[in-house]
């Protein structure tokens, strides 16, 4: 698996948490230093819980169900994961769900609500990428890279700008998503042939 890929699938599904956290960061008073710090690490550590749960699932299924052109297989399943994820940004970009725009406080249990319900890209992201036969560590190293930025980002980004962005995140996330299972089937279909 090249390294690009890596950076491109963990790009795409961080889209969804920026937009999220743009929102957020929308609806702020004021950004306090360190309850953002608490929210960040445990933003990272929950995503890099999820992946690693997505891969070591997958790992274990594909050690108890072993198939014949196992590689062939796993690399169709992430393809259409990246393509069915990339269709879920789209849905959600089109969908321009109503935000109620108020200063207010949010709390940490709001975040993890948040972060739990992005990090459901993260799992089939650990699925996929243990199909295509990713570095764990390496692409553990990316994620905490990538939900640092995303939490920093979406929060100053939505407190000074407002949310108006999100649709674009989640476009952005989309083509890139779109862009790597597509990409992962032409190189497979190149090598069948």
């Amino acid at each position: 698996m090249k390294w690009l890929e890596c950076i491109l699938i963990i790009a795409g599904i961080s889209f969804d948490m920026l937009a999220s956290m743009e929102v957020q960061g929308a609806m702020l008073q004021e950004i306090k230093k360190k309850k953002l710090l608490g929210v960040t690490s445990l933003v990272v550590l929950l995503q890099c819980i999820f992946f690693i749960g997505g891969y070591l699932g997958s790992y274990l299924l594909s050690k108890v169900t072993p198939l014949k052109d196992a590689n062939q297989v796993g690399y169709f399943i992430s393809a259409v994961i990246f393509l069915l994820l990339g269709l879920r940004l789209l849905v959600k970009a089109i969908r321009r769900e109503f935000v109620d725009e108020c200063r207010k406080e949010i709390t940490v249990k709001q975040y993890v609500r948040i972060i739990a319900v992005s990090s459901i890209y993260t799992i089939f992201a650990g699925i996929g990428c243990q199909m295509l036969g990713a570095n764990l560590l390496y692409m553990v190293i990316i994620i905490i890279a990538f939900s640092f930025l995303d939490v920093f980002a979406g929060i100053y980004g939505g407190y000074h700008f407002g949310f108006e962005a999100k649709t674009k995140w989640y476009a952005v996330g989309t083509i890139i998503l779109w862009f790597t299972g597509v990409e992962i089937i032409v190189r497979n279909l190149m090598t069948i042939m």
